[in-house]
């Protein structure tokens, strides 16, 4: 446009290209950073489609290993992150699996009035009662399905879950399974190629599961075709069972990142180098001559150690953890591939109501409270401890 001059405001105004003068300049759009979490959460949904699969703590995929990391942490900006979310990675973490955990127990208890010590003790419902209690759906603690998303492919929408008449065949298997599970002898491996096998245990949704059964084979129709399923008797460490579709079972454990339960391994555990010795949980009783303590029955200290027992407890009479009195050890359990710290607060969360709850006068005449003593029968200490450990490990 030619370059105009104006002596008065008619001039102005009688301009025909008066309206284009005057409209205003586009202003050009302006580049919007792109925010450094969702470019490291995009970096992630790339690698898991390039593999298929998420990224798993390993020692020997440095990348891998980074983007494991990497996922966990945005799992925490679920808010933030979850419309960029393509895949289904990320979880609303809206409370710990501990802090459930702990909630559920209080729950329990609460619920009841107990008079005495005897009263709790003799009280098998107040703690882990869902394994016990074959009337529930499902385990109460570790599950996380109220914060997960909603898994279309769910095997058990086909057929109910029943309660299971001869449970008591199969209760000390998979207490026995959990137990190699915590101690190394078995691995949780990812669910792949849809591998189930009969007579093999399995982690779906944090509860282990047996393949009981195979049924025949059956023809099904769908909009690209036929195929061929067939019905699985599955049994739950609840102590229900159900007959679901083999290829909806799939569909869940992979699109839940159920886990393969590994055949036993020998007695003499051999780490690989993608293990790592998280230490040992020690399981003692005192040997106080104090009344206030030797007349307490089935009175443990449970607690976990990186190094060896042994020497843990070496000076065990001139430390206030220990009572200032010798100890005996009953029994340790060795673990590997957990984070320490994870494993002692959900074995102490869990064992919260057990706590011993006394103040006891030392030696030197201080008052001590012990933190880690629990007055809890043996076996019930076993179970507990395999669980957690077990659980823990599925959820990884």
């Amino acid at each position: 446009m030619a370059s105009r001059q104006y002596r008065t405001l008619d001039d102005i105004f009688s301009d025909p290209e008066l309206d284009e003068i005057l409209k205003p300049l586009e202003k050009k759009p302006k580049l919007k950073a792109m925010d450094p979490d969702v470019h490291s959460f995009e970096e992630v949904q790339d690698w898991v489609r390039e593999h298929g699969r998420k990224p798993e703590n390993t020692r020997s995929d440095l990348t891998e290993r980074r983007m494991f990391h990497r996922l966990k942490g945005m799992q925490k900006k679920y808010d933030k992150l979850h419309d960029y979310d393509e895949l289904g990675l990320l979880v609303a973490e809206d409370k710990s699996v501990y802090k459930q955990l702990a909630e559920e127990v209080k729950k329990d208890t609460n619920t009841k009035s107990f008079n005495t010590l005897d009263d709790v003790l003799n009280d098998d419902s107040i703690l882990f009662d869902d394994l016990d209690n074959i009337g529930s759906d499902e385990p109460k603690f570790f599950d996380t399905e109220k914060v997960t998303r909603k898994q279309d492919n769910n095997p058990d929408a086909v057929a109910q879950r029943q309660k299971m008449d001869n449970f008591d065949e199969y209760k000390q298997m998979f207490r026995a399974v959990q137990k190699d599970i915590a101690s190394g002898r078995r691995q949780l491996l990812p669910f792949r190629n849809y591998e189930i096998l009969l007579h093999h245990f399995y982690v779906l949704r944090g509860q282990l599961i047996y393949i009981e059964a195979f049924g025949e084979d059956i023809q099904k129709d769908n909009k690209n075709g036929s195929y061929k399923d067939k019905r699985v008797h599955v049994i739950y460490e609840n102590g229900t069972e159900n007959n679901v579709l083999f290829r909806g079972l799939g569909s869940s454990l992979y699109g839940r990142g159920g886990k393969i339960v590994s055949e036993p391994e020998n007695d003499d555990i051999k780490l690989t180098a993608d293990d790592y010795e998280t230490g040992y949980i020690y399981v003692l009783k005192s040997l106080s001559k104090d009344p206030q303590i030797s007349e307490i029955k089935s009175l443990y200290k449970i607690g976990f150690t990186a190094s060896s027992v042994k020497k843990r407890i070496a000076n065990a009479e001139n430390e206030p953890t220990y009572l200032y009195a010798p100890v005996k050890l009953i029994e340790q359990f060795q673990v590997i591939n957990l984070d320490p710290e994870a494993l002692e607060t959900a074995i102490h969360h869990t064992l919260a109501n057990y706590r011993l709850d006394v103040d006891i006068k030392a030696p030197n005449g201080r008052m001590i409270t012990p933190r880690e003593w629990f007055v809890v029968d043996l076996p019930k200490v076993e179970e507990i401890i395999n669980t957690i450990v077990a659980r823990l490990q599925s959820e990884q």
